[in-house]
């Protein structure tokens, strides 16, 4: 049996993290999850899979404009 490996630190800038944020809360919001879009809001949901994937859009749309 493999140990369960702790959470790893998101690697972003403090405006790279809010943008992320607030994309994903604006997504949970127009799907009527508000409780969810807060929680995005707040930074609870920074290790979640939405957060991490948000980020990595971010920086490939960023990486295109160089």
């Amino acid at each position: 049996m493999s140990a369960i490996k702790p959470p790893t630190t998101l690697d972003a800038s403090e405006d790279e993290r809010a943008q992320a944020r607030a994309n994903c809360a604006a997504r949970a919001r127009e799907r009527g999850e508000d409780p969810l879009a807060l929680e995005f809001e707040m930074g609870t949901q920074d290790q979640g899979w939405a957060v991490r994937h948000e980020l990595n859009q971010i920086r490939a749309e960023g990486q295109g404009h160089g």
